[in-house]
């Protein structure tokens, strides 16, 4: 039944589509298409207009634009677009019973793009006008817009960023690094609104969260000024929320596809996870007399799921008066499905095996999106904003493994099998109001506010372990080895901003400024883990090709006695206020110098409040810091093709609320603990970058960077009982050095009839070199910092051939980066190093006709193998601690635009 409607809802979904392409629509009288002269890239944004008259319109993302309701008659019609120069085509004849087309090629204006002060939001999708704003700004940015991210087949805010020199995803951590620094040392915005992240074990909100559907672009701040935020040392990246482009648009979209590792697995799902990924989180209570528990243990069995998604997004501008008022909404839901075998090892100093395991992963990654963005503009004089966004992302996974491991010191052999089933249900609301005043001619003021609130659950995470002995497999005995685990994350964030800025007269493009502001941000964490430990006491044996845990753990063997249960509640909670007072000056010196100088007042308090580890570490910690952080950035214009900036700063970096309580999270093969004692960073940056704009879509670009870090936090491998991984200020200081490039170039852009034919090339590349002597580290000599790949290497190359109304663009996209430590090893032990691996994806989209799309997308092509690796100081041979392949990704999807 369900088919049978699914396959009536496509039906007539394709029988409205065909409707749409045959009807022919009255009331156009002019339609056509505005592009960029050289680069032929479709302009977005650009106002065409009957001179005159009332009539008129906005391109939308393809640069087309219709006219409607004109009568007979000969006209002038105009087109304008930020930062290029007005086009009239005068003398057009209209006549109603025909439809005239008209394409326009804009040429660049060097000296209106001198004079642009903002450039509209809604025009940041383009490529060119991303181009346009690095090339303008002062302070150096790197962006990305949505029809690059859309070329590059990129799903989310993390694809993106990783396209971008320097910039790195180390595998089984959420968040990227930036230029050798990670998570703890960037910070992640909204519309320039830092937000919470989900998950305790990080700072930021996972990137993935974010997917293309609501972005418009992605800016990396890798320099800093004194209007930015100051906890940071590797970049500020900015998610730009998507408006409305044009005067209204209506699209759905819709794809699906297959993970090429699921397709022949033995796919498990666990149970108490509903088909939109919300988790039952209801506990069973305090009376450990009753097995509560409304999950099961056993999961269920799917044979061949397939990955889809669902895209709804529209907006319309109203009139009110002479001013106008837009709207624009986005809904989505995705779910992902991913297998793989994996091999699970851990080692001693001296190489010899500790743990040797085969596991088997079942993952299910689902997310739903809503975002409304609303604008009123009055008298073009006075901007308000209001973006509300609700995120709602799950994963769940199953995992089985079997094998060796000496916690299974209950077995001769220690052989046994664990089974560890765990759901991260996430829900963040952001709300956001901003506004912009045109209080005079010379001041203006930007200003804003936004709440966010967050909820982060570990749902009932259930992990079993067995032990092989001459009976078979039976229950292992301990502590937290047979286990159900419930965590809550509740996050309340206020973050306020309000500047001024005056305009200071300068005798060449009217650059210069000088705007003062404050920053406040107000945080409240509390976050409670409750473990139930189902302690066995008869150790009945399990079927391990059929096994069934909840034939062991009911009601009826508790009550019989063979398992007890136990509860513990470990809990901290955090405060975070810090409270920023600037002040910057832009001044242009010359005809090519502008200078940007900033200092910056931050008033640090953080209080943490812990009882932890089961009543056995209570205590509290408060960092209460001033900081005065002076900036200066300097570009110099040797012609309109030729760039030079100079930039430094001083930035700080504050440890994370988890890692400065001292909680205990254990994973499948290793175990992480805070430390209290940790100190804040205090970080000197120094960037020095040439940029060759060859085009308006043409770019060479290259740099080099400098960092000096006092008290350099990262994650360490302490020698224990327990074997734990923990946090510290590693060394008196560390230093990070390297070079950037990036290229763009069109190998060739042809045009032909009613169209274009284009083939262009992208390559970004980076060295970093980072050092610290770590007086704990194995090597007393210096270590590099964790997550710093030394190489790193993105290309990408695209062909894209439009005529009439078709449009198809093909993208090969290819990573690569090089080894880097993934733990730093300490006390005899080796550094973890999780090895360099290149992928591949290819990307293919076709826009048939004014309404269809349909794409392409394979991804992870080369399916290499990641691994982690360490080597054994006695047997000198390296150990596979970790080895999996994701498997191939491959999709289809069709996007239909009313």
């Amino acid at each position: 039944m369900k088919k049978a409607k699914l396959w009536i809802g496509a039906a007539a979904f394709m029988s409205v589509i065909a409707t749409d392409l045959f009807a022919a629509d009255l009331n156009v009288n002019v339609r056509g298409r505005v592009k960029d002269y050289e680069s032929k890239e479709p302009l977005i944004g650009a106002t065409v207009r009957i001179v005159g008259s009332s009539i008129g319109a906005v391109t939308d993302i393809d640069g087309n634009f219709q006219l409607s309701g004109v009568e007979d008659g000969i006209y002038d019609i105009e087109i304008k677009y930020v930062g290029y120069k007005t086009v009239v085509k005068r003398q057009i004849k209209i006549e109603n019973s025909q439809v005239t087309t008209l394409d326009f090629e804009l040429h660049s204006d060097a000296q209106m793009l001198s004079d642009v002060t903002v450039v509209a939001k809604a025009n940041r999708e383009s490529e060119s006008v991303t181009l346009m704003e690095q090339k303008k700004s002062v302070v150096a940015i790197q962006s990305v817009g949505a029809r690059e991210l859309s070329r590059k087949g990129v799903g989310d805010a993390q694809g993106a960023v990783t396209k971008i020199s320097g910039i790195s995803k180390q595998e089984g951590v959420k968040n990227v690094f930036v230029r050798g620094l990670g998570d703890r040392y960037n910070i992640t915005t909204l519309n320039r609104f830092p937000i919470p992240s989900e998950d305790p074990e990080y700072k930021n909100i996972a990137l993935d969260f974010f997917s293309t559907d609501i972005i418009q672009s992605v800016d990396v701040n890798k320099t800093f000024g004194g209007g930015m935020l100051s906890d940071v040392g590797g970049a500020n990246i900015n998610i730009s929320s998507k408006e409305l482009v044009g005067m209204g648009e209506l699209n759905a979209s819709v794809s699906g596809g297959v993970n090429t590792n699921v397709v022949s697995s033995d796919f498990m799902k666990m149970d108490g996870v509903n088909a939109f990924g919300f988790a039952d989180s209801k506990q069973p209570g305090d009376d450990l007399g009753v097995y509560g528990f409304r999950n099961k243990l056993d999961p269920s069995r799917k044979s061949a799921p397939v990955n889809q998604s669902y895209t709804l997004s529209g907006g319309k501008e109203i009139m009110l008066g002479d001013n106008p008022f837009s709207f624009y909404l986005v809904a989505n839901h995705n779910k992902n499905y991913s297998y793989y075998d994996e091999e699970v090892r851990n080692s001693i100093t001296s190489g010899d095996l500790s743990q040797d395991m085969q596991g088997e992963i079942s993952n299910v990654e689902t997310s739903q999106i809503v975002m409304a963005d609303l604008g009123y503009r009055h008298n073009n004089k006075h901007h308000i904003q209001y973006n509300f966004m609700m995120v709602h992302a799950s994963r769940e996974s199953v995992g089985d493994y079997l094998g060796m491991d000496a916690d299974y010191q209950s077995s001769d052999t220690y052989e046994g099998f664990m089974r560890r089933q765990q759901a991260n249900d996430n829900l963040l609301f952001v709300n956001q109001l901003r506004t912009q005043w045109e209080l005079s001619p010379r001041w203006n003021l930007d200003a804003g506010v936004s709440y966010n609130k967050i909820k982060g659950l570990e749902p009932d995470r259930r992990i079993n372990n067995l032990v092989k002995t001459d009976e078979g497999y039976v229950p292992m005995r301990g502590t937290g080895v047979q286990q159900r685990y419930f965590s809550e994350l509740h996050e309340d964030d206020i973050n306020l901003r309000a500047g001024l800025t005056y305009k200071l007269p300068d005798k060449y493009d009217q650059l210069s400024n000088i705007s003062f502001g404050y920053m406040g941000r107000l945080v409240d964490d509390s976050f409670s883990a409750t473990e139930y430990d189902l302690s066995v006491v008869r150790r009945l044996p399990f079927d391990i090709s059929d096994l069934s845990f909840d034939e062991y753990y009911n009601q009826t063997n508790l009550d019989d006695g063979v398992f007890t249960q136990d509860k513990n509640v470990d809990e901290y909670g955090v405060n975070k206020n810090i409270h920023s007072a600037y002040v910057e000056a832009t001044y242009q010196l010359t005809h090519g110098l502008v200078a940007n100088v900033g200092v910056k007042y931050d008033n640090v308090n953080i209080d943490v409040n812990y009882n932890v580890n089961r009543g056995g570490t209570q205590g509290e910690r408060s960092i209460d810091k001033n900081y005065v952080l002076p900036s200066l950035n300097l570009r110099y214009n040797f012609n309109d093709k030729h760039a030079l900036r100079l930039a430094a700063s001083k930035t700080y970096t504050l440890p994370q609320a988890k890692e400065i309580s001292p909680f205990r999270y254990v994973s499948v093969s290793f175990k992480s603990q805070g430390n209290p004692d940790l100190k804040p960073s205090d970080n000197y940056n120094v960037d020095l970058k040439w940029d060759f704009y060859l085009s308006n879509s043409e770019l060479l670009s290259v740099g080099g960077f400098y960092k000096y870090i006092k008290n350099p936090i990262s994650r360490i491998e302490i020698a224990s009982a327990g074997g734990f991984l923990s946090y510290e200020n590693i060394a008196d200081h560390a230093t990070v050095a390297g070079a950037e490039i990036e290229f763009r170039k069109d190998l060739f852009s042809r045009q032909i009839t009613d169209g274009v034919n284009k083939l262009s090339f992208g390559l970004n590349g980076s060295y970093t070199y980072t050092h610290a002597k770590v007086p704990l580290a194995t090597d007393h000599t210096g270590s590099q910092l964790e997550g710093a790949a030394p190489w790193i290497v993105n290309a990408d190359l695209s062909y894209r051939l439009q005529k009439k109304k078709c449009d198809l663009t093909t993208t090969l996209v290819f990573n690569y980066f090089s080894d880097r430590i993934y733990t730093i090893g300490t006390e005899g032990f080796q550094d973890i190093i999780e090895n360099g691996i290149p992928t591949l994806d290819f990307v293919a989209s076709a826009k048939i006709g004014n309404h269809f799309g349909l794409s392409l997308k394979a991804r992870n092509l080369l399916n290499s193998a990641r691994q982690l690796t360490r080597t054994g100081n006695d047997t000198n041979e390296e150990v596979i601690l970790s080895k999996y392949r994701k498997g191939m990704e491959l999709s289809l999807g069709v996007t239909y635009e009313f």
